[in-house]
């Protein structure tokens, strides 16, 4: 490096990166010594942002610097957190209208301005670090994460605890209900981007397991998650043999989960870590053929129904085992 090119970076460390990294609450300068100190921020804690800065992940360094940049906007922050609450791709102009309405403080953004700016700036960046799928012809966007950015991490940057966003019940309640088709699908999204060790699925009717879902599975298998995916469905069966031959597929038998109240039957259940659960339940199906859908949620390895999952799960233990052997899989051990 030469004294100019060593000149040029002390600016820009001076007047650009150290201001941004104060401004967050990251770092504290002391301009009396000009000296630099880390604060406490929660940033540090999280394992995955310490694996990214400290080059502990398998990724190659442009990549995290292409991510970095796209996350570094507060504009394209908040376009994803539009986008982690769908569960299927959403027009361009549909996504135009919620940033705009997220504006706060000032009056209303312009759509046609945003929209504007969603396609000639934003998307794009977000779509070479890999975080969506925009598609031009259709005008589409979807949400598609990547690895080494969660969504209850990114939630946490954006608003306090995700989940609790998606249910009108008390935090210190045990167990929580939530209506709605799309927010059971975003509750169940976030437990799989935030799996370290164990994925228990259960999807019993066709539909349930949408492009968003599988591909949070998929990114679960590959750092290292053991996922065990049940499902009756063949085609389902077939696609996840294709495209995720890591995970262990399961039948479940016949309503060997059943909720008889009101002749619901549970729809998807997400078992994360032992720690976490939800259970969705399907009710009548609309005009348009899709079920009207509940779930409980309940988190904590003391929690009751935390604990009643792992019993009812252990008792399947045998059959599970047989199950994998017939479809040439390897068998494991769940508990």
């Amino acid at each position: 490096m030469t004294n100019e090119e060593r000149k040029q970076t002390l600016t820009a460390i001076h007047h650009v990166h150290l201001p941004k990294l104060d401004t967050a609450g990251l770092i504290r300068q002391n301009t009396t010594d000009t000296t630099v100190e880390l604060t406490n921020h929660p940033a540090y804690q999280d394992v995955d942002i310490l694996a990214a800065i400290t080059d502990n992940v398998s990724a190659e360094s442009a990549s995290l610097d292409v991510l970095f940049r796209a996350l570094a906007d507060a504009r394209r922050r908040t376009i994803l957190d539009v986008l982690s609450h769908q569960y299927h791709p959403i027009k361009l102009q549909t996504l135009a209208h919620d940033i705009a309405s997220t504006q706060r403080g000032g009056p209303p953004e312009d759509v046609e301005q945003v929209l504007q700016s969603l396609q000639h700036v934003h998307l794009p960046h977000l779509q070479e670090a890999g975080l969506i799928e925009y598609n031009t012809d259709e005008e589409t966007v979807v949400y598609e994460g990547h690895p080494l950015l969660r969504v209850p991490w990114m939630h946490s940057e954006l608003g306090s605890n995700f989940r609790a966003t998606l249910t009108d019940t008390p935090k210190d309640a045990d167990i929580w209900t939530i209506d709605g088709r799309e927010k059971t699908v975003s509750c169940g999204q976030s437990l799989c981007e935030e799996a370290d060790e164990e994925l228990f699925l259960m999807f019993t009717a066709t539909g349930l397991l949408e492009a968003g879902c599988f591909s949070r599975i998929k990114q679960a298998a590959d750092r290292g998650v053991d996922v065990y995916l049940g499902t009756a469905d063949p085609t389902v069966e077939g696609f996840v043999r294709e495209h995720a031959p890591e995970v262990t597929l399961w039948e479940p038998q016949t309503n060997w989960l059943n909720l008889p109240v009101d002749g619901e039957n549970v729809g998807r259940l997400v078992f994360a870590d032992r720690e976490a659960v939800m259970i969705g339940t399907l009710g009548e199906k609309s005009d348009a053929g899709v079920h009207k859908e509940q779930a409980i949620f309940a988190e904590g390895a003391d929690n009751t129904l935390v604990i009643l999952l792992q019993q009812m799960i252990r008792s399947q233990f045998a059959k599970l085992d047989d199950q994998t052997e017939d479809h040439d899989s390897e068998s494991q051990s769940l508990f």
